[in-house]
């Protein structure tokens, strides 16, 4: 009967072999900027940016019209809060959406799903790169639409409007990216956008009351928007997707 009486394990030791199981079997969560990062070693520049380079020069070319517009909507309402507003994500709207059309038409979007790492954190490293581009190219549009303006407002003030409604922009092209619609959320963000913008160019009185905000408002407001994008952004890498093994094998 001796040899048949197997000691059980007690309460304690069930919780640590569970426990150890768990630390072997599952893996550890690490914070989304070390994720991007080391997405950003292993994918490279040349895989992040594979066949988006045409795309980035038609970008440009259309933020280079569109300065002209803008400026000229500028001078003519005295103020340049509404044009600045609606045209400082002209970039970044036309290259993600430019971006997103070719990898659909190529089948890159497919082919990046087969990655070991998720395609999600390689769109998001681009958007990310995406925007740093549009606000170092904010600068000079801000400055001719500065003096069109006879600098009748700080330059500090427009680029302060111009950044929040930039990263504005690219939250609400996150948040509309979580529609089932693939193509409906692509074109839900410009179209709302659009909307908003031409608001205050057909309301003279909005555009007055933008034109009286302080500086310091939209100063406080960058920084907001700012906020608002990094937890989209947090949200669109951390949406489970079917990609990975799953996509390869399944």
């Amino acid at each position: 009967m001796d040899e048949l009486n197997i000691p059980m394990p007690g309460e304690e030791e069930k919780r640590c072999s569970v426990a150890q199981i768990l630390d072997a079997g599952l893996p550890k969560r690490t914070g989304l900027w070390r994720e991007l990062s080391g997405a950003m070693r292993t994918a490279g520049i040349g895989t992040m940016f594979f066949g988006v380079w045409d795309c980035l020069a038609l970008s440009a070319l259309i933020w280079a019209l569109c300065i002209f517009p803008s400026s000229f909507l500028s001078e003519a309402s005295g103020s340049g809060a509404p044009a600045v507003f609606i045209f400082s994500p002209v970039f970044y709207a036309s290259l993600s959406l430019l971006a997103s059309w070719k990898d659909r038409q190529s089948g890159l979007s497919e082919w990046t799903r087969a990655f070991k790492m998720s395609s999600r954190l390689l769109t998001a490293l681009r958007l990310m790169c995406f925007g740093a581009v549009s606000v170092l190219l904010s600068v000079p549009a801000n400055a001719v639409i500065w003096r069109m303006t006879g600098e009748t407002v700080p330059l500090v003030w427009l680029l302060a409007m111009s950044l929040t409604g930039l990263f504005l922009y690219a939250a609400l092209s996150l948040a509309c990216m979580r529609i089932k619609n693939r193509l409906a959320g692509l074109l839900a963000a410009p179209a709302i956008w659009l909307a908003l913008g031409l608001a205050p160019l057909a309301w003279r009185q909005a555009a007055e009351l933008i034109a009286a905000m302080p500086a310091v408002l939209f100063c406080l407001l960058a920084p907001f928007a700012i906020a608002m994008y990094i937890i989209e952004l947090r949200h669109f890498c951390r949406q489970p997707e079917k990609g990975g093994a799953y996509y390869a094998f399944g």
